[in-house]
């Protein structure tokens, strides 16, 4: 009887096999080396003598499918349990059982505490930088806005929304949340570093922290300007593409216009990761409250924009 099912089961995963696939996700499977992440994976999970946990690695890819896609932990499991792209994807038989939504809470749970969630992206960038897609040419540094999870807290109510959020205005309209600030490289638009603040941080306090000073150059807007950051870029030796700002009561050079137009022609490319994230993954507003929970989610996002882009840059 045992013999009868394993061969039934069998010729149900042929059967899956056989099944339309998803293109991305086809691609992805087989340009990504998964070992590397698996490997590091395994590792936060002890060998125990009690019923094995799910595979990391699958928990990891049911993380990514839902990241790009913008998805709840329901949702998520509702989709791998339905389309069988994803569920191969992910690596599950027809007859294995979806991690519920649950499971996944708790391999998030342990992401952080194992210091994953600031360092799935540079897993990653490992395999990239090895293909020779990270050039270290030019690197944009540009910040977004993302909305709290919770309202903003009233006045007299100290107890509410979220505190590690805060306050901002943009383009005179009141912003609470979070800010994401990156650095990308120019050629490939892949994200190198990224780190999460309250909306109120100033984004050129970030600069130094996401810049890593082996690029030939580095581009950002005038909010980033300042002597002190030009100093620091000489000592790196980097060149400056930071927009030039004119001094308290002077005007620009029209040399300097020439450059900040041509700059800023150039700089503008950072715009499409945030594009993607907010029309095509649903990344306007974070997910939970606090900002490791958030740092793990804005990590998965990064690692999603990087992953998407390598598939269409090996397919050119």
């Amino acid at each position: 009887m045992q013999t009868t099912t394993n061969a039934q089961m069998g010729l149900l995963d042929s059967l899956m096999i056989a099944t339309p696939t998803n293109d991305f996700l086809e691609r992805l499977d087989r340009t990504l080396d998964w070992q590397p992440l698996e490997k590091a994976l395994q590792a936060r999970y002890p060998a125990t003598t009690g019923r094995p946990p799910c595979a990391p690695l699958a928990l990891f890819k049911m993380s990514l499918l839902q990241h790009c896609y913008g998805l709840s932990d329901p949702q998520c499991e509702e989709l791998v349990g339905d389309r069988l792209s994803w569920r191969r994807f992910v690596g599950l038989g027809l007859q294995d059982a979806v991690p519920d939504e649950t499971t996944l809470v708790r391999f998030r749970q342990r992401l952080r505490e194992h210091g994953l969630h600031e360092k799935l992206l540079a897993l990653v960038n490992r395999q990239l930088q090895a293909k020779g897609l990270i050039l270290k040419t030019c690197t944009l540094v540009d910040a977004t806005l993302l909305q709290a999870a919770r309202r903003a807290p009233a006045r007299e109510d100290k107890t509410g929304g979220d505190g590690d959020a805060g306050y901002t205005v943009q383009q005179g309209q009141p912003h609470y949340g979070y800010k994401a600030h990156v650095a990308v490289d120019e050629t490939h638009t892949l994200i190198r570093q990224v780190t999460l603040t309250a909306a109120n941080v100033h984004d050129s306090r970030e600069f130094e922290n996401v810049v890593q000073g082996d690029e030939e150059m580095v581009m950002a807007d005038k909010a980033y300007w300042s002597r002190e950051r030009s100093e620091w870029c000489g000592q790196k030796g980097v060149a400056n593409g930071i927009l030039r700002k004119p001094s308290r009561g002077e005007k620009l050079k029209d040399s300097d216009v020439r450059l900040n137009r041509l700059f800023s022609s150039i700089r503008c490319k950072v715009e499409k990761v945030f594009g993607w994230w907010k029309r095509s993954a649903g990344y306007r507003r974070v997910r939970y409250v606090g900002r490791e929970r958030n740092r793990l989610e804005l990590e998965f996002k990064c690692v999603c924009w990087n992953l998407k882009r390598l598939t269409t840059l090996v397919a050119a």
